[in-house]
């Protein structure tokens, strides 16, 4: 499990996306990183639109690995609630209209959900791995 923080500010969002990049890259894991990096991006620019915080709060991100390979990215904002939240994931752009928000994150892959905590709410991303192809090794024989 890895953990940061991002300011509440303009940049968090692309902040959180690069962050993730590297930190993904970096621990080798079996997601594509691109998408999960715009995902992490996407849970964290909807924090600070809808959070209520100043811009010099900080907004807490983790990344967990799960043992299934899965990647589960996690933000947590003081807001309690989530108004909308099954309206928001379950929108989808009118032709001509701009792909927006948690939409984004569904599209790449991600399985949403939210939870109330004491202390506000974690949004949650559940990331599947990538296919692996079997590889198709010739038998081969070893001899001494």
């Amino acid at each position: 499990m890895s953990n940061a923080r991002f300011r509440a500010n303009r940049h968090a969002a692309e902040n959180a996306r690069s962050y993730t990049r590297m930190h993904l890259t970096l621990a080798n894991v079996c997601v594509d990183i691109e998408d999960a990096a715009v995902i992490g991006g996407v849970l964290m620019a909807n924090a600070v639109a809808h959070s209520r915080v100043p811009e010099y709060a900080q907004i807490p991100m983790q990344w967990v690995l799960l043992k299934s390979g899965e990647l589960l990215i996690q933000v947590q904002d003081p807001r309690r609630d989530f108004p909308g939240f099954d309206e928001a994931v379950t929108w989808k752009p009118a032709e001509g209209e701009e792909p927006r928000g948690l939409w984004i994150a569904r599209e790449l892959g991600a399985e949403l959900a939210f939870a109330p905590m004491e202390a506000g709410k974690i949004v949650q991303a559940l990331i599947k791995p990538l296919e692996v192809p079997a590889w198709d090794f010739p038998a081969v024989r070893l001899t001494p």
